[in-house]
């Protein structure tokens, strides 16, 4: 049993698992959190017959490439600081259970399949989604940014918060991105060289500001840049993480009826964008973690 508040839960399988596990592992190592490897097996399967906890033996008896998996993230962050859990069943429902109680949860973004969907729909906690990491072009406005979509919104200021705590951990500078069909262009404004690089300054810029201006004073250390980005929402974020460094957006948790109205961006933007995505949804839920 892990008894520490501060987990971070990572799915090991499926499509981008490895990535996934790699990613949170760096987090892990970061942050200190204390890392539980989440591994959903079929039922009547070896290791679903194995023990909940199963002992290493088992795990390499019947799962080599976990077994080295697992030693492989307790030699890097300590033995005490690594568990691995063995689930059977249905994996999105599984992923689900394990993001309750813990800051976040890890997952390989695949091909947008029905688990992450499902994963990012119904997750009581921000999720990452990780896929293989695409080389960005030279001179990527955003390149080692966390980039954050404001919208104005509830669920917005929550992934704000989000964006600026992860940014402060990792020293990294932050780009807040707004979209606007009614620019023609793009727009940047860099608060730390006081430069700008448009003509007219687009009326977004005012929302912009008034979404930052909180957290820059809270996190004074971290660098701030804003953009407001002319097309439609998904293509725009997606065309944002070239080269970030982590993409946050935030999830209103809508119906069906919303997403039919305007699509489902958080889980279009995770499955296509070419860095890492942290979905943080409205309402995340405290429990007893893993």
């Amino acid at each position: 049993m892990i008894t520490m508040g501060r987990s971070i839960a990572v799915g090991i399988g499926g499509a981008c698992g490895w990535q996934a596990l790699a990613w949170a592992t760096e987090e892990a190592e970061r942050t200190g959190d204390r890392l539980v490897l989440l591994h959903v097996c079929a039922p009547g399967s070896p290791l679903d017959k194995a023990a909940e906890i199963p002992t290493p033996a088992e795990v390499e008896l019947f799962d080599p490439p976990l077994a080295r998996a697992y030693t492989t993230t307790q030699t890097r962050l300590g033995g005490q600081r690594v568990a691995l859990r063995i689930r059977s069943g249905e994996p999105a429902a599984r992923l689900v259970d394990a993001s309750t109680g813990v800051r976040l949860l890890v997952i390989g973004a695949g091909v947008g399949g029905r688990t992450v969907r499902r994963v990012l729909r119904h997750a009581h906690c921000p999720v990452v989604a990780v896929r293989p990491e695409t080389r960005s072009p030279h001179g990527s406005p955003l390149t080692g940014h966390v980039v954050i979509g404001v919208d104005g919104t509830a669920a917005g200021r929550t992934a704000m918060e989000f964006a600026f705590h992860h940014a402060a951990t990792h020293r990294l500078p932050l780009a807040a991105v707004r979209v606007s069909e009614a620019s023609r262009d793009d727009y940047f404004s860099d608060d730390v060289t006081l430069s700008t690089h448009f003509a007219v300054e687009p009326a977004a810029l005012e929302l912009l500001a008034a979404e930052t201006e909180p957290w820059a004073l809270k996190c004074p250390t971290v660098p701030v840049r804003r953009a407001v980005l002319h097309g439609r929402v998904v293509d725009c974020l997606v065309r944002a993480g070239l080269g970030a460094r982590l993409l946050v957006v935030g999830d209103k948790r809508r119906g069906a009826v919303g997403r039919a109205r305007t699509g489902d961006v958080p889980l279009t933007v995770a499955t296509e964008a070419p860095c890492p995505v942290a979905v943080v949804p409205l309402d995340q839920r405290e429990a007893d973690p893993l």
